[in-house]
């Protein structure tokens, strides 16, 4: 998508002007490093375009979009140490490239910032504050959840699908809501942007799940089957275990307790084929086309620009149709 291009070069720019600086040094510079580690840019990206939807320009709301990619990016840090990850984008850790408690720190002092801009943004700044730290602390809830269900045996797809929308969905709809509310649009517009993002970005990450497991490792760039060798419970490892016979509820867990780095290309194929046997696979797809569907449905009545209605309709298309 050729916005998100734009979109990302003019965060970037304005990013470029005000990195994090003070004192100690060694507080600021694992900031620094985890934003410059880049990604995709989609929140400040949907922050741009709520705005734009509804009237303002980018340059309106930079400050926004680097508080939504900072609040992110604070919780990378924070799920990295949970998750004992050593890389991040293809680079050390900021745990394993500094230590633990300058990690959990530097963390700590990215949601500070990220309130900070927030503050300063003198539009609806009540709202828009409002909206920001309702969903921080969804985050936090969310991340609690994909951390609970690692102990548990019994987690439901329902379940799972509330995880997500806590995790990841509901900060690309503060992005946008906090977008729109700061180029001046009332609670109803800035409500139906944020239930557009949500279900998009719920179509999102079960599109990374399905890419994970079943995309073509030449165009993700990730390790195939990441998440099996992980023995992530994502809604695939999930489907597959609630809808299998006992013989293969056994069999999936047996490839669950396998660690040898040796079989891990036996350890995927055996657990996709596994998948497979309860389409979880096919389920996945369809599911996260509805909540692709679903946004489509919220955006068509909206009163917004054309063109901002137009841009976010290719956004759909973009994420429906990533292999990466």
């Amino acid at each position: 998508m050729k916005k998100l291009t734009e979109y990302a070069y003019a965060f970037e720019s304005y990013r470029a002007g005000h990195l994090f600086s003070g004192n100690p040094a060694s507080l600021y510079e694992p900031m620094n490093y985890i934003m410059d580690l880049g990604g995709k840019r989609i929140r400040p990206a949907l922050v741009y375009l709520g705005a734009e939807a509804c009237g303002a320009s980018p340059e309106q709301v930079h400050g926004l979009a680097l508080a939504v990619e900072t609040f992110h990016n604070f919780s990378l840090v924070h799920d990295d140490i949970m998750d004992a990850a050593p890389v991040r984008r293809g680079k050390p850790t900021v745990h394993l490239r500094w230590n633990l408690p300058t990690a959990i720190l530097a963390g700590d002092n990215m949601l500070v910032e990220a309130m900070k801009m927030v503050l300063e943004h003198g539009v609806q700044t009540a709202q828009i504050a409002s909206l920001f730290l309702k969903t921080a602390g969804e985050v936090c809830d969310g991340q609690q959840m994909d951390m609970d269900f690692e102990l548990r045996s019994d987690v439901q797809e329902a379940e799972y699908l509330e995880m997500i929308r806590l995790k990841t969905a509901v900060l690309l709809g503060c992005s946008i809501g906090m977008g729109a509310l700061a180029a001046g649009a009332n609670a109803e517009t800035s409500g139906k942007l944020y239930d557009f993002a949500v279900s998009a970005g719920l179509g999102f990450q079960l599109r990374d799940d399905y890419l994970d497991s079943f995309g073509d490792p030449a165009m993700t760039g990730k390790q195939p089957g990441g998440d099996i060798l992980a023995n992530k419970k994502t809604w695939l490892w999930i489907h597959a275990f609630n809808h299998l016979p006992e013989s293969g509820r056994q069999e999936l867990l047996h490839w669950k307790s396998i660690q040898d780095p040796s079989r891990a290309e036996e350890k995927v194929q055996a657990v996709k084929s596994l998948m497979h046997q309860t389409e979880a696979d096919v389920q996945l797809a369809w599911l996260s086309d509805e909540y692709y569907a679903k946004a489509a449905a919220i955006l068509e009545p909206l009163d917004i620009s054309a063109a901002g209605k137009s841009d976010l309709y290719a956004l759909l298309d973009f994420l429906r149709d990533r292999t990466h």
